[in-house]
């Protein structure tokens, strides 16, 4: 029989926590920070159907409305590249 533990924190049964993140919106599309370096933000389909990074200042530039909402933890340094999106 599965387990009922659904929980992404391994060995927990404990949701994972989030923490107020900084986010921007623009028209409509909510941008979030990376979740391997926060200093990027990424929209919709990153990954595998757009591979847009933006900084904060990118996304102010465009527009962007900031808006703080709930999330898991993100990284802070790591790499984010064409070859690590």
């Amino acid at each position: 029989m599965p387990s009922a533990n659904t929980n992404p924190v391994k060995g927990s049964n404990l949701p994972a926590e989030h923490e107020p993140a900084l986010a921007f919106v623009k028209n409509g599309l909510t941008f979030v920070p990376h979740y391997r370096n926060r200093k990027f933000f990424v929209g919709p389909g990153y990954g595998k159907h757009n591979f847009g990074r933006y900084t904060q200042a990118d996304l102010l530039k465009m527009g962007a409305k900031p808006v703080n909402i709930p999330l898991w933890h993100r990284g802070a340094e790591g790499i984010v590249d064409k070859d690590h999106p």
